[in-house]
């Protein structure tokens, strides 16, 4: 059964049936590859597909056909999941958040593991997603839209990988209908009102009090948690009353200026001055952020309050007091702004006021109040 490119044969020992083809690499390289068969006729079936492949797909397609999820994850850690490298406070190359994207390929090696890249299809995207939105988080908490999409995400950002190098043929991503929508993640509402940050002040002592100063700082400059962790004595002019955010530690990438208020000076001279010549972090490096806020919000019976909605609040401050989204966008370091639009909270008085105040114009005008009297006497009778 000899052709131009392979051949079927049988073992003389085992008896066994395979199908041979001879192909040359993109290195100029001539390499076999043999498959098992499960008689002459199968042989012939396989051997058609494998040349056919090598004529339309390349060399690369028959090299590649055994790949799985797992190498792919392998490829993407080796040559994608790095630290940021900065030049010029600029990211040039590497991941901002390399711990957070390293779980999100656990989660998905976990999945796909052992499953051929070319043998994962939009179905099986569809059948992940699915799943893992009906999956509870590891506090036993429905697993929110947003976590899912950012999983997802991932998931289309290393298939591309593999439709670039020629791994598969097409992204199966882009064979159906969207599977990423942004629209569908719930608006975080929660924003605390004075009463409840004085209560969680109040917690923050003792073996808390490393706490404070860093609330205070989300609370009056808007500041992500990550921009103030990485947060250096040389970005605070205490002349100026001015804090500097790097661009490298924001998440846009913009460097941004925010005023120092009154109770937040104090903090940070206190700060200053219980610091050592060798510390350069403002707040020090501390792991147990998180948890130690959680903590102090159980103590102060403030159930479902994230660190980050500190920046809500701030955003929220800032809209009542009759800021302009533009401002806030800007003290927030949004460049847009639908951006900003999530940020501010305007509870139920709040939307009642704009009514209130349209109102009070109309009243000046006697002429349509009276035409509005009327015709509502009109409808009534």
């Amino acid at each position: 059964m000899k052709s131009r490119k392979g051949y079927v044969f049988q073992n003389e020992v085992t008896g066994a049936w395979f199908a041979r083809v001879t192909y040359t690499d993109r290195n100029g390289k001539r390499k076999n590859i043999q498959r098992k068969v499960e008689n002459i006729s199968k042989g012939d079936e396989l051997l058609k597909k494998l040349i056919h492949s090598i004529e339309n797909d390349g060399a690369s397609s028959i090299e590649t056909e055994k790949l799985t999820f797992s190498d792919l994850a392998k490829h993407y850690t080796k040559h994608y999941l790095k630290e940021a490298q900065y030049v010029n406070g600029r990211k040039v190359s590497g991941l901002r958040s390399v711990v957070l994207v390293r779980g999100y390929i656990k989660v998905l090696e976990e999945y796909f593991g052992k499953q051929k890249l070319r043998n994962i299809f939009y179905e099986d995207l569809l059948t992940f997603r699915n799943k893992r939105l009906r999956t509870s988080t590891h506090q036993s908490q429905q697993r929110s839209i947003a976590t899912v999409n950012r999983e997802m995400a991932y998931l289309r950002r290393l298939l591309n990988i593999a439709e670039r190098n020629g791994w598969i043929n097409k992204n199966p991503f882009k064979c159906g209908d969207a599977l990423i929508h942004v629209a569908d993640e719930k608006k975080r509402e929660r924003v605390i009102t004075q009463e409840e940050e004085i209560n969680l002040l109040n917690q923050c002592v003792g073996f808390r009090a490393h706490l404070r100063p860093i609330i205070i700082a989300a609370l009056d400059t808007g500041c992500r948690l990550g921009e103030l962790l990485k947060l250096r004595w040389k970005d605070i002019n205490f002349d100026a009353g001015v804090i500097t955010i790097q661009a490298f530690n924001t998440k846009t990438m913009r460097e941004r200026q925010i005023s120092i208020t009154m109770r937040l000076e104090h903090e940070l001279k206190r700060l200053w001055a219980l610091s050592h010549e060798h510390e350069n972090l403002v707040f020090g490096i501390s792991n147990n952020i998180r948890q130690g806020f959680r903590n102090a919000c159980k103590e102060a019976k403030l159930f479902g309050l994230r660190f980050h909605d500190l920046r809500h609040t701030h955003a929220t401050r800032l809209d009542d007091l009759g800021f302009s989204l533009a401002k806030i966008g800007m003290q927030l370091g949004h460049t847009q702004l639908q951006t900003t639009l999530r940020y501010v909270n305007r509870d139920k008085a709040s939307i009642k006021q704009v009514a209130n105040a349209l109102d009070g114009f109309n009243k000046e005008s006697p002429i349509v109040h009276e035409q509005q009297t009327q015709e509502v006497s009109e409808m009534i009778n």
